[in-house]
């Protein structure tokens, strides 16, 4: 009876955790040290903003740690990119490369 109780716990503890996807956490609003904004919405779209500059375009989770992101128009040129994400006490760190893109919660 207690290793079917235990056995249950850890499943549930497993349930919550996964629960707490990075697709979830992504949703809103991050700024960079520059103050461009970058904004995700839960529709899987995005507009990243400049000052007088912004874009927009779709991104898509691969995997949990791992989303594409395609932007519209002369920055989408080369294509969708992809990003190794890390979401941390209001932090997005979006890594391709040896490039790393911080990110900070602003909502």
């Amino acid at each position: 009876m207690k290793k079917k109780v235990v056995v249950l716990f850890i499943f549930i503890c497993l349930l919550i955790l996964t629960s707490c996807s990075t697709s979830k956490n992504i949703v809103g609003n991050w700024l960079d040290d520059t103050g461009s904004s970058f904004t995700f919405y839960k529709d899987g779209t995005l507009t990243i903003g400049s000052g007088l500059l912004s874009t927009s375009g779709t991104y898509t989770f691969i995997d949990k740690n791992t989303v594409k992101i395609h932007l519209d128009g002369l920055l989408g040129i080369g294509g969708a990119t992809v990003y190794e994400v890390e979401i941390h006490k209001g932090e997005l760190l979006l890594s391709n490369g040896g490039q790393v893109i911080t990110l900070r919660k602003s909502d």
